[in-house]
């Protein structure tokens, strides 16, 4: 299991300075698979996909990417970007693994702390989704909300319909719950992210009971969203210091090409999220 960890410290100059901060506020969130596998896996021009991926990201104030698994198409997707954080989870597990874990944060607010993992599990080469040629993990990158703060949990989770496949979802879900109870213990958590989590197979739906065990809620059943089950998820916790509260779920509109075709196998989805900080400023955890 490989982990990287950064320690970002904010300094606040000026005795006043945290009390100047705002104590609500709002953000416009976007999850994306961006299908980024080379052309001859793929069977389309994916340079051309991401290329018309790009000019829409900037509109967004957070967003989590997953299967930017080409370093290429990374500098594409963020060349027009202008997130002050950045955060490419791109290294491999092993020196056996094809690729990285392919996600990318980017997020508006200085950065507290960035927690980058891969999960141990995987299941399949030639069989199953082929998961074990990438090195699926998930990042960590706690934000400024004015006065408080977020854990924002950008992952991937494996893929496919096996026992195995199951079996290395689980794992990794119970990975990624492990690191939330030791790093986000009563913190406000963001989790967005292709979970490949089907409610109605009866093998996914007690890994999806243990994330709502956790405290997570589904933004999409929160809000009564038109489109339920759908395996890229919001998911959210209030924390001790920050609430939480999500509208205006959808599926982004214009990730299109000039004829109307997708730009990836998954559609991108939106969500809004009003954050609201509890207590005051010098009760906040450090």
């Amino acid at each position: 299991m490989a982990v990287r960890d950064t320690l970002v410290v904010v300094v606040l100059l000026g005795c006043d300075a945290e009390e100047s901060l705002p104590a609500t506020g709002s953000v416009r969130m976007l999850s994306y698979n961006v299908h980024g596998l080379p052309s001859g896996i793929t069977g389309d021009d994916t340079p051309a996909r991401i290329a018309q991926i790009a000019p829409l990201l900037p509109d967004y104030d957070l967003l989590g990417l997953q299967e930017v698994w080409i370093a290429e198409d990374q500098a594409v997707l963020t060349a027009q970007c202008e997130h002050p954080t950045q955060e490419y989870f791109d290294e491999r597990l092993d020196a056996d693994r094809a690729y990285g874990a392919g996600l990318n944060l980017l997020g508006p607010a200085p950065t507290r702390l960035v927690h980058e993992q891969h999960y141990t599990q995987c299941y399949g080469l030639l069989d199953g989704a082929s998961d074990c040629f990438a090195s699926k993990g998930f990042q960590l990158v706690r934000f400024e909300l004015g006065a408080g703060s977020v854990d924002v949990y950008n992952s991937h989770f494996e893929a496919g319909s096996g026992e195995e496949d199951a079996a290395a979802r689980a794992s990794n879900v119970a990975e990624l719950l492990d690191a939330m109870a030791e790093l986000s213990g009563g913190r406000a958590i963001l989790f967005m992210g292709d979970t490949n989590l089907d409610g109605d197979d009866p093998a996914d739906e007690p890994i999806l009971d243990a994330l709502f065990a956790a405290g997570l809620e589904d933004a999409c059943d929160i809000v009564g969203c038109p489109e339920p089950g759908r395996i890229d998820r919001f998911l959210l916790r209030d924390g001790n210091d920050v609430r939480l509260r999500p509208h205006d779920w959808s599926v982004a509109d214009g990730f299109v090409d000039a004829g109307g075709v997708p730009l990836s196998d998954h559609d991108p989805i939106e969500l809004s999220i009003d954050w609201e900080v509890l207590v005051p400023p010098d009760q906040l955890p450090r």
